[in-house]
């Protein structure tokens, strides 16, 4: 039988970009018009005056704008409750002007080395370690990118992710995409004790030193702290290639470190493009033009919206790609925000795939919702839609309309913001002109600056996490982990004057 055709399909836009990428053909990021045709805009038009109860004014977001700028003007100053053990956790703001162009040159030029040495990479790291990288990865690449050939990756190797979850099966499954393959790892924590991360980097260690032995030391990346540390301490011994993990920047603030751009370097990400979006979102945003700032008005947007009574935000994205980036969302939002009984939960969403499966929630639900779409405008590739000979389907008067996919893709958002706003769920629309490392960095920026804002205004630290502790904790007591002998002990006492309930 003959093997299946592509027919009327041109050439994949999405590989085409790679192959440029790993050529060094660099967009015109540095020119006026590209800046204007991709800057990302807010579109909050859906966000006021929503029929039935919780409806947001204007005037409610207009009331919040001096708060907003306080908060703004405190957030450049450093000043407030922004410390972690006693250091301001606010690097990440003049990150994009202060990364120097001989510090990107170093890790391209690391990045290459290894590739030229491996067929796979394998990022250890969990959630601000691990959801950056990979949201951005996904964004601007094939979906399918590993089963691609080097050359259609742009001479980059392979690209998984581990360390981020504990289920075997996944661990193992991934092992057998690697068997037989020259492997590469890096591995991301700034503790070195990371329990995930550090377990997976044990196992993946072992099997790299007993196929190559010490050859396996310049096939293993670490990104930790810069002086201390489990890891740091290992790669003084061993003698690993390392990178930094900023003492004033978070895990889920991260992705233009060291964290991120190594990673990203290995999958031929162009990283000078993308710290050239940060820099044109921290330019856009550095101003106190309330209306002309979307990140305070972003910012404001959802405040008044949790102010009245929305609890729940669904992040939902028209584009597969930028799905991974609602689930970046998803750690940033409510790990800042989720304080003292504060906060919107964060519930990433593919549509239309999603409007088959909870979207009766969403428009006749209990109305605790708001709603953000990330909306692609324009992607890589256009499909077009066929005519048949009957139909059957009554799909025709699209083709006789001069539509194609891409142009009921769009609808995915238009129709569904229309109609969640009728039904009273308020919603706002993030316009992302195209799938680039540019507009990535914008998007990223944008929504730390928010969120920051989020937190002066909900009144708490938006960069410290202490509720994650409480997990750990209790983990570590039932595997028996020493130094947590006394909380192994209130567990036991506790559990056993609970009545166990099975079905």
């Amino acid at each position: 039988m003959k093997g299946f055709d592509l027919i009327d399909q041109e050439e994949n836009k999405t590989i085409a970009l790679q192959k440029r990428r790993g050529n060094r053909d660099q967009n015109a990021f540095g020119t006026r018009e590209f800046r204007e045709a991709n800057r990302i805009t807010l579109d909050v038009t859906y966000m006021l005056d929503a029929p039935g109860p919780g409806s947001i004014a204007r005037e409610d977001v207009e009331a919040l704008i001096p708060k907003v700028l306080t908060a703004h003007e405190r957030l450049q100053r450093e000043d407030g409750d922004i410390s972690d053990h006693g250091i301001a956790m606010t690097g990440w703001q003049n990150l994009p002007v202060d990364i120097t162009k001989e510090h990107l040159s170093d890790i391209q030029s690391v990045a290459k080395d290894l590739s030229a040495e491996v067929d796979a990479l394998v990022s250890l790291g969990i959630g601000g370690s691990y959801l950056g990288i990979e949201a951005t990865f996904r964004a601007l690449t094939h979906t399918y990118f590993n089963q691609l050939s080097s050359a259609e990756r742009g001479g980059a190797p392979e690209i998984y992710f581990l360390g981020q979850n504990m289920d075997p099966d996944f661990f193992r499954d991934t092992l057998d995409m690697l068997r037989g393959k020259r492997v590469g790892i890096n591995v991301i924590s700034k503790s070195g004790t990371t329990t995930e991360t550090a377990i997976a980097f044990r196992i993946m260690r072992k099997m790299m030193e007993e196929t190559w032995g010490a050859d396996a030391d310049q096939l293993i990346l670490v990104t930790t702290d810069k002086e201390k540390g489990a890891l740091r301490t290992l790669a003084g011994e061993k003698g690993y290639r390392t990178f930094v993990v900023p003492d004033d920047v978070g895990g889920r603030f991260s992705v233009l470190t060291d964290v991120g751009l190594v990673g990203l370097a290995m999958a031929r990400i162009d990283i000078e493009e993308f710290v050239a979006g940060f820099q044109a979102m921290r330019e856009i945003s550095s101003g106190n033009d309330f209306w002309n700032n979307p990140a305070l008005v972003h910012a404001a947007m959802r405040h008044a919206a949790w102010c009245a009574g929305k609890k729940i935000e669904v992040v939902a994205a028209n584009s597969t790609a930028l799905y991974w980036v609602a689930r970046w969302m998803e750690q940033l939002f409510p790990e800042s925000e989720g304080h003292e009984g504060h906060g919107m939960w964060v519930s990433p969403s593919l549509y239309s795939e999603k409007l088959h499966a909870n979207g009766q929630m969403v428009q006749q639900g209990e109305r605790n919702i708001m709603e953000t779409f990330l909306a692609l405008t324009e992607h890589d590739n256009r499909i077009p839609i066929p005519q048949t000979d009957n139909d059957l389907d009554g799909l025709d008067f699209l083709v006789k309309r001069g539509m194609d996919m891409n142009h009921v893709n769009r609808m995915v958002v238009e129709g569904p913001a229309y109609a969640h706003y009728q039904g009273g769920v308020p919603n706002m629309t993030l316009e992302i002109p195209r799938r680039n490392a540019f507009n990535l960095g914008q998007l990223y920026y944008m929504m730390e600056t928010s969120v920051s804002i989020s937190g002066y205004l909900l009144g708490h630290n938006p960069f410290v996490q202490p509720g994650v502790e409480a997990y750990k904790h209790a983990m570590f007591a039932l595997i028996g982990k020493p130094g947590f002998e006394k909380e192994a002990q209130k567990m036991e006492n506790q559990l056993k004057g609970m009545k166990r309930v099975s079905v």
